[in-house]
């Protein structure tokens, strides 16, 4: 019986999207450890639904390369699991925030730096999108019209991001 319940913990444990933070999961953390080599970063912002109110609980995932653009340890970049990630929780303003490094470009590549956002709610539309960098000579005209890359400037090491989640589209 016990070999039982187990099997249906572990079943039920791998059932929950693998990319949803726990519910007890902080507002603020740090996606890159102190001793990451880099250009450190605050990264921070708020959630709110498209009227502008905030919304708690907003689950955030998000991950990034380091600076020399891996998402692993080098050779390995397997951005499925990325080495350099954090789950949060938006606070009951909205707000969140984390520490981190200015992530490098993919090596041999023209994609800009960029940060991963999987921002997910209860009653709302889930947004995925890339935070990229004003300046980065990879940002183009294209990328500044598509919702799924927002441009941000970093000023005195600082980025923050206004995610606004549309409305839940109905069930069929």
């Amino acid at each position: 019986m016990q070999m039982l319940l187990c099997a249906l913990a572990v079943i039920a444990l791998s059932a929950q999207p693998i990319h949803e933070a726990p519910a007890d999961a902080p507002s603020s953390g740090r996606v890159a450890p102190a001793g990451e080599p880099g250009e450190r970063l605050t990264v921070s912002g708020v959630v709110v639904s498209a009227d502008g109110s905030p919304v708690r609980g907003a689950s955030l995932y998000v991950y990034q390369t380091d600076r020399e653009g891996y998402y692993g340890v080098k050779p390995a970049s397997d951005n499925r699991n990325p080495r350099l990630k954090t789950f949060l929780r938006s606070a009951a303003d909205g707000s969140w925030s984390f520490e981190t490094i200015r992530p490098g470009s993919y090596p041999n590549s023209r994609a800009p730096a960029h940060i991963h956002f999987v921002v997910a709610a209860r009653g709302f539309a889930p947004r995925i999108f890339e935070i990229v960098f004003e300046g980065d000579p990879f940002v183009t005209a294209d990328m500044r019209r598509n919702p799924a890359f927002s441009v941000r400037a970093i000023q005195s090491g600082r980025v923050t991001e206004r995610i606004v989640l549309g409305a839940a589209p109905p069930e069929p």
